[in-house]
């Protein structure tokens, strides 16, 4: 690995990106009302903004990452983010909701492309010993949104209007395409000879098994997420502020699962890392009907579910990034694209688990959702008795 050490401080630069397209993903969960009655439409409606959004970014991140994974990176993150801002800036211009789902499409399109590139190159620039570090910092990013980003961006929406989130995020994403411009080296991969053999290790046991590992385990953890207000009811009992304090919880802790994690995988190895964080998550969800009635039980069920819940990210990408580093970027895509499936299925199912669960609706979210984790530590498990080669040394190109 040539220049690591040179090129570690280029880190923040990708963790700034992460952190845009973080708050982009979630803000529009605390917007959705004041969208809903600007555009006269009922919630349900403008819940499509949310739910088309996580639904293009799963397709578009595996698509675009097998066409875009011969490219440079530095150049596919600058048009990712020039993409992004775009995309927001159309979101806040919008005259109705159709114009503000296609451009909420169009902007995930963005977005799918930045997260795995983005990735790949801390891969890339960093040595394999300091890999999940590396990751971690730019996971950290997508952390920190849920910190920082997504209050400060509803809290926005709520003085000056929606459509200033937007704005917001338009201007973070030319700023952010400009640092990248001017601070990132450009970085190549390991060229396979073709799209074809950049597509092969799609079919590698282990690249399934991990993909469906966290397809299992983000379907479960947003089960219950996705419908926080009401399993916290008992302790919050519709306050607003209470709720955001709990949050706040899951959001903190979060980042220092991301750094956590990224540390543990370094020292530890992806699969024990990958292993504690997910039965521990399991265990916050199976728990959740015993915590989720006295405020001591709230504050620290979501303290632990931020933390395991993204240890997890971590060695999942060390994981996949180690199985094929030329297939890097068409393997990150996929993670996120399990990840945004994830997000997706679990806030289907857990409306279909409360509309069908009655009172005891809150309480099964929890269960099912463990239950999946603890699901998707099989297939985890399953991944390690995979025959794995040797790692290839992996050297970029950097100038």
């Amino acid at each position: 690995m040539t220049g690591a050490r040179n090129r570690l401080p280029v880190l923040p630069l990708l963790a700034v990106g992460a952190f845009a397209i973080g708050t982009d993903t979630f803000v529009v969960a605390g917007v959705l009302p004041e969208v809903a009655g600007d555009l006269r439409v009922s919630p349900a409606d403008a819940g499509w903004i949310s739910t088309l959004f996580a639904l293009a970014y799963a397709v578009f991140a595996p698509v675009l990452g097998a066409f875009t994974g011969a490219w440079e990176r530095r150049a596919v993150l600058v048009v990712s983010l020039t993409g992004f801002a775009v995309g927001n800036a159309a979101s806040a211009l919008a005259p109705g909701l159709g114009w503000l789902l296609a451009a909420r499409v169009f902007t995930a399109a963005c977005a799918a492309l930045y997260v795995p590139a983005a990735s790949a190159s801390a891969g890339a620039l960093s040595a394999p010993e300091q890999r999940g570090k590396a990751l971690a910092v730019v996971l950290g990013g997508l952390s920190a949104a849920t910190v920082a980003g997504v209050p400060f961006g509803t809290w926005v929406a709520a003085d000056l209007g929606w459509r200033s989130t937007f704005w917001l995020l338009a201007g973070l994403g030319v700023l952010c395409a400009a640092a990248v411009a001017a601070g990132l080296p450009q970085v190549r991969l390991p060229a396979a000879p073709g799209l074809a053999a950049r597509l092969a290790p799609v079919r590698d046991p282990r690249v399934l098994l991990t993909v469906g590992t966290t397809l299992l385990f983000m379907t479960g953890g947003y089960l219950a997420l996705t419908y926080i207000g009401l399993v916290l009811g008992p302790v919050t009992d519709g306050d607003g502020s209470a709720l955001a304090l709990l949050l706040l919880a899951f959001g903190v802790t979060a980042v220092a699962g991301t750094a956590l994690g990224g540390r543990a995988t370094d020292r530890y190895g992806a699969g024990p890392v990958l292993a504690v964080s997910v039965a521990g998550l399991a265990a916050v969800l199976l728990t959740l009907p015993l915590t989720r009635t006295t405020g001591v039980g709230a504050v620290v069920a979501m303290a632990l579910w931020g933390l395991t819940a993204m240890a997890t990210q971590p060695p999942q990408q060390h994981r996949l990034f180690g199985i094929a580093p030329t297939s890097g970027p068409l393997l990150l895509s996929l993670n996120s694209s399990a990840t945004f499936l994830g997000i997706s299925l679990g806030g289907f199912l857990g409306g279909q688990v409360v509309r069908t669960g009655g009172t005891g609706g809150p309480d099964a979210l929890g269960v099912a959702g463990g239950c999946l984790a603890a699901l998707s530590l099989v297939t985890a498990f399953a991944v390690a008795r995979v025959r794995t080669p040797e790692e290839p040394v992996l050297v970029a190109d950097t100038r």
